[in-house]
């Protein structure tokens, strides 16, 4: 087999920080690692990084590969991508130009559950908010609700959604769930009882989003849907800021219909100052964007794309995500 022409283009912030590291050392025998570690300044330049590109690993979703792109790279076989969302890859286009895309199917699922549990827990329990107060000199008593006994409701139910499954029934909670696709055996084997969407709204005490961000699920979480939920209840979105309509949210938190957001993902990332919203509601909790950055969460991200490439490269492509086969 002929070396092949190894490219990352948008490695900033840094998740390799460079081809000496040990996950890419291991594509030495197939061919040449080039990192980018600078933001590109502009789509020109982007192009230009990809054009000798045979194969793509794609860390960052400001990089969009669009059918634009794809045609300034002439020699593209396959985009890995580092992480599971596909949706600043253009599959169709890929496919069309016979590149075959993967990726990283629930390589974040336990670190982004377990982030969600601690916006649950954080919002129900207005902890950022009495820790501000404590740090203050104010003593003052927050009374927030006991998540034993209440509903879950997931809003998909992904590797994500099942591993947070199996994190509220530990509590003590009833899970339920809606999905696309509405799969029996998978709700029964993490302990979700399926409904019908407009239930899981209507029953949940803590409503979580895990859907993947398909053109379908964007938007899909509006004032309709907002209305449904309890005056109580606290909306959790790790998933991605697109599917949750931001000003909805907003209006329904400040209107006193909605108990609490614990938020995780925005519509334009990184979310300034002047874009946030949510800056003097003391009912939400902000992350950014970190419910996979975990030491764990992060090895296994920086592994699995190699793997996807090597696989590829030797004829048994695995985690292709838009029926584009092995070269």
């Amino acid at each position: 087999m002929a070396p092949v022409q190894i490219v990352i283009p948008d490695d900033y912030p840094p998740a390799y920080g460079g081809a000496e590291q040990a996950d890419l050392r291991r594509l030495a025998d197939y061919g040449t690692v080039t990192v980018h570690t600078t933001r590109y300044a502009d789509r020109a330049e982007f192009f230009a990084r990809l054009a000798p590109a045979e194969v793509v690993i794609n860390i960052r979703a400001y990089s969009q590969f669009d059918d634009e792109a794809l045609a300034h790279a002439p020699h593209l076989k396959l985009i890995s991508i580092l992480g599971t969302g596909t949706d600043n890859v253009d599959l169709a286009a890929a496919a069309r130009r016979g590149i075959a895309v993967t990726n990283t199917p629930g390589v974040g699922a336990p670190s982004v559950a377990e982030l969600a549990l601690g916006l649950i827990l954080a919002t129900a329990r207005a902890i950022p908010l009495s820790d501000r107060r404590l740090r203050a000199g104010t003593w003052q008593h927050v009374e927030g609700p006991e998540l034993h006994g209440k509903t879950l409701g997931l809003l998909g139910l992904g590797a994500i959604g099942q591993h947070l499954a199996r994190i509220g029934r530990g509590l003590g909670m009833r899970v339920i769930s809606w999905s696309f696709r509405q799969d029996a055996a998978r709700a029964a084997a993490c302990g979700a009882e399926l409904v019908e969407r407009d239930e899981l709204f209507r029953q949940a005490d803590v409503l979580s989003v895990h859907l993947r961000n398909s053109p379908e699920a964007r938007g899909s979480v509006g004032a309709r849907e907002l209305a449904l939920l309890r005056p109580s209840a606290i909306l959790i979105n790790t998933a991605r800021g697109a599917i949750v309509d931001q000003e909805a949210l907003v209006a329904a938190l400040r209107e006193g219909r909605l108990g609490g957001a614990g938020l995780d993902v925005y519509p334009q990332e990184p979310l300034t100052i002047e874009q946030n919203p949510y800056r003097d509601l003391d009912n939400v909790v902000l992350m950014p964007h970190a419910g996979a950055v975990t030491a764990e969460a992060n090895a296994r991200s920086r592994t699995m794309p190699v793997d996807n490439i090597i696989a590829f490269l030797e004829g048994r492509a695995v985690n292709v995500v838009n029926g584009v086969g092995s070269r």
